[in-house]
């Protein structure tokens, strides 16, 4: 018979080589591409959750600033407000006192009870915030300065308790 080609001898050889021996090379050549892509993939998915987290974070702040802003401005308009309504209230109870003065003494112990109980109110040691109470309305209530008021309650100038919740109705307050 005729010699072997050369390349008749590379195909013996290859139908010789045994198939498992032939999947272990593939899965090596496999594996050794794989820790490249999965840790390249990890990177991925780790700097995808980085950037949620700080996008959240940022969404949430934001939201907390506007929130904190809208609080402070209708803080200062209501107490704007307020000034002028404790003013005004203020003339009305002087011009009260004259007409009080020229009424009936029956007229007078009933009329004057009212006061006298939201007096002896502001005159305690405590105060009860009601609805729509401010800083400024409550210091115009009792006659004692917020600064005070929130000195004693560990309230900051705003109107927020040590834990950081604004003040509430129901919430009481010790003025003394």
């Amino acid at each position: 018979m005729a010699t072997k080609e050369p390349w008749n001898n590379e195909i013996y050889k290859a139908m010789k080589e045994d198939p498992e021996e032939l999947k272990r090379q593939a899965r090596a050549r496999d594996t050794e591409k794989r820790p490249l892509t999965t840790r390249f993939l990890t990177f991925l998915v780790v700097l995808m959750f980085i950037i949620v987290g700080f996008a959240i974070a940022f969404i949430l702040w934001n939201s907390q600033r506007q929130n904190n802003e809208s609080i402070a401005k209708s803080f200062h308009q209501s107490s704007s407000t307020q000034t002028t309504a404790a003013t005004s209230s203020t003339s009305t109870a002087s011009s009260e006192a004259t007409t009080e003065s020229s009424s009936t003494p029956a007229t007078q112990s009933s009329s004057s009870s009212t006061p006298s109980s939201s007096s002896a109110e502001a005159s305690g040691t405590t105060y009860t915030i009601t609805a729509g109470d401010y800083p400024s309305t409550i210091a115009a209530k009792t006659g004692i300065p917020w600064e005070t008021i929130a000195s004693l309650n560990n309230i900051s100038a705003d109107g927020y308790n040590a834990d950081g919740s604004a003040i509430h109705a129901g919430q009481v307050l010790k003025l003394k």
